[in-house]
C-alpha cells in the first residue's frame, strides 16, 4: 500500500452540501467590482442579531456532499487521513459537532479544527493548513482559494458552483467526489514513479 494521504476538507459547500453557496459568485462580484473591494476580508457576526442571521444561512448546509461515502471508503481502506477545517465561527460550534453525529461522520476526522477565536476565515484555514501540513486541501469559496495560492506547500483543490464554471483553475471539481478521485488518481500516479 502506498503512502496515506493526508487531506483537509472545508466543512459548507465540501462536506455538507449547501445551496445557498451560489450566492457567492454575484456577492463577490458586487464587492470587488461595484464596491472595489479587493482584499480579501469576510463578516464576522458580532452580536446576538448577526449571529441569529449567520446561524440560518449556515442551516442550509442540510446533508452530506456527494462524496462523503467515498471519503468514508478511503478513510477506511487506510488511504486517506481527512482532517475538517472551518471557518464557522464559535458560536457555531455546538450545531456542527450534532450535525457530523446525525449523519454519523464524527468519527471519520482524524481532527475538527474550527474557528474559535472568529478569526478571518481565510487567515485561519492559512494556519491550520500550514500546522497540520496536508497534502491537499478541498475549499469552495473561491476567494480563500485564491488567497491560499502561493502562502502554502498545500495543493488547494476547489469545489466551484455553477455559475463559477467558467473561471479558470488548475484543480477545480464540481463537488467533494470528483476532487476525492482526483486526490487518489495523483497518488496513484506518484507511487508508480
Amino acid at each position: 500500500m502506498g503512502k496515506k494521504v493526508i487531506v483537509g476538507l472545508d466543512f459548507d459547500g465540501v462536506v455538507a452540501y449547501n445551496p445557498f453557496r451560489i450566492a457567492r459568485a454575484p456577492i463577490s462580484y458586487v464587492k470587488r467590482r461595484l464596491l472595489g473591494v479587493t482584499k480579501t476580508q469576510f463578516f464576522v457576526p458580532r452580536n446576538g442579531f448577526e449571529r441569529i442571521f449567520w446561524i440560518i444561512m449556515f442551516e442550509s448546509s442540510i446533508f452530506p456532499a456527494l462524496g462523503t461515502a467515498l471519503l468514508r471508503q478511503r478513510v477506511g481502506e487506510g488511504k486517506i487521513e481527512a482532517h475538517l477545517v472551518t471557518g464557522r465561527f464559535n458560536f457555531m460550534k455546538d450545531r456542527l459537532v450534532a450535525w457530523l453525529e446525525r449523519f454519523k461522520l464524527a468519527g471519520l476526522f482524524s481532527s475538527v479544527s474550527v474557528n474559535e477565536r472568529n478569526e478571518q476565515p481565510h487567515r485561519f484555514k492559512q494556519r491550520v493548513i500550514t500546522q497540520k501540513r496536508f497534502d491537499y486541501y478541498i475549499e469552495d469559496n473561491l476567494d480563500i482559494v485564491r488567497y491560499l495560492q502561493g502562502k502554502t506547500s498545500t495543493r488547494i483543490f476547489w469545489i466551484y458552483n455553477v455559475l463559477d464554471r467558467g473561471i479558470t483553475y488548475r484543480d477545480k471539481y464540481p463537488y467533494l467526489k470528483k476532487a476525492l478521485e482526483a486526490v487518489m488518481m495523483r497518488q496513484s500516479d506518484q507511487s508508480d514513479q
